[in-house]
């Protein structure tokens, strides 16, 4: 039996993000309803612009995250050959990677990989952990334990 363990697409991300999108989506709308009884074709085109946009970006969280959330999709794979990052279709190698850190954005958490070589996706890798089931600092800790457990070199972080 391979050593494999999978994290899932997070539902709970997913629904706040579409809430936060319908509650902006109402505000725009309510200023397009406003722009229009005022004949104000400025403000209509903006909020329309930004409404069509926003209902655009609803429906690639809608496709790409909520409903692959829903079936249980796995987004992240840890196995004996490597990371699989299903969110954008990256496999990444164990002796391929040089050094693995963990980093906090404005809104989430980062793995960062360091590449002994350029890949196609530069010398870093970032596999953001904002779409993916599980408490963050447990996803980076089984990360390391891969990269220990199946690299050449053992783990080695950044300082």
């Amino acid at each position: 039996m391979a050593d494999i363990k999978t994290y899932s697409y997070s539902k709970k991300n997913s629904l706040v993000t579409i809430g936060v999108s319908v509650v902006l989506g109402l505000l725009f709308l309510s200023n397009v309803f406003k722009a229009y009884h005022n004949h104000d074709r400025i403000d209509l085109f903006i909020f329309t612009l930004l409404l069509l946009m926003l209902v655009f970006v609803l429906g690639i969280v809608v496709f790409k995250r909520l409903l692959p959330a829903l079936k249980g999709d796995i987004a992240l794979e840890f196995n004996e050959k490597g990371i699989i990052d299903y969110l954008r279709n990256i496999t990444i190698d164990w002796q391929d990677i040089q050094t693995i850190d963990f980093k906090r954005t404005r809104s989430s958490f980062m793995i960062c990989l360091k590449l002994k070589w350029e890949s196609d996706y530069g010398s870093q890798i970032f596999i953001s952990l904002r779409w993916i089931e599980g408490k963050d600092s447990d996803i980076y800790d089984t990360a390391l334990f891969y990269f220990d457990k199946f690299s050449d070199a053992g783990i080695q972080t950044e300082e």
